[in-house]
């Protein structure tokens, strides 16, 4: 008899896991963090190179310092409707959540690629892609895992934001930013996930181009999908 109960769990895991947007201050309990890149670490990576490490961002003195840079380098997208009444903006954001756990790229991994390559090109580019992506997933879906909800901000890795993050919590040279995941409990309701049906998007065999979206349907998905993107993103 096949069981589905790890499937079941994974699924509305998947579900649960939610970019949010506003935060509250709460602080995050004591060794959530630690099993939260526990999980991370297991992910898969090109060659088993494992290109990342972690730095953990909990002193305030230092989140105000990151949170300064990203303001002048790379400000979160806000959404203002015209004529919008400011009182009805969100006082919380990314800004109040306890912790950041930014993901670097560890490019002297690359060693352990095929060819031991000494430089860096698309295929260790692609490959290191591919590797802290899924890191960087697991890292969201232990912490969903955990009752705690993130905020991706890739917005850190801009040449002119990473340079100054980089100073602030001592990067050495041979490492770059990969993504920042902001992590704490919302501060707002969470809105129901759009996507898209599972019978729209799976194709078998020989399919071809009448099996895929028209040029028209997509542009017709995007606008569905930045309408509720916008939604989500703070008002000011």
């Amino acid at each position: 008899m096949i069981k589905y109960e790890e499937y079941d769990c994974l699924l509305n895991l998947a579900k649960k896991r939610r970019t949010v947007r506003q935060f509250k201050p709460d602080a995050v309990p004591e060794g959530y963090i630690e099993k939260i890149i526990e999980v991370a670490r297991w992910a898969p990576s090109g060659f088993h190179t494992q290109p990342w490490e972690f730095v953990v961002v909990k002193k305030k003195d230092v989140r105000e310092a990151i949170i300064a840079a990203l303001d002048r380098y790379a400000p979160p997208i806000t959404n203002t409707d015209p004529g919008g009444d400011p009182s009805d903006a969100p006082q919380r954001s990314f800004r109040d959540a306890p912790v950041f756990i930014i993901l670097l790229a560890d490019w002297r991994a690359k060693a352990g690629l095929p060819g031991h390559p000494t430089e860096i090109d698309m295929r260790v580019n692609s490959i290191y892609s591919s590797s802290l992506a899924s890191a960087f997933l697991y890292l969201h879906l232990a912490a969903a895992s955990l009752g705690l909800t993130s905020q991706w901000y890739s917005a850190t890795s801009r040449p002119e934001a990473e340079r100054e993050i980089r100073s602030i919590i001592g990067i050495p040279e041979p490492m770059t930013i990969y993504d920042m995941m902001v992590l704490g409990y919302p501060a707002a309701p969470l809105k129901p996930k759009q996507v898209r049906e599972l019978a729209g998007m799976v194709h078998y065999d020989d399919c071809g181009p009448q099996n895929f979206r028209t040029d028209e349907q997509v542009l017709a998905d995007s606008r569905k999908t930045w309408e509720w993107c916008m939604s989500e993103h703070l008002r000011s």
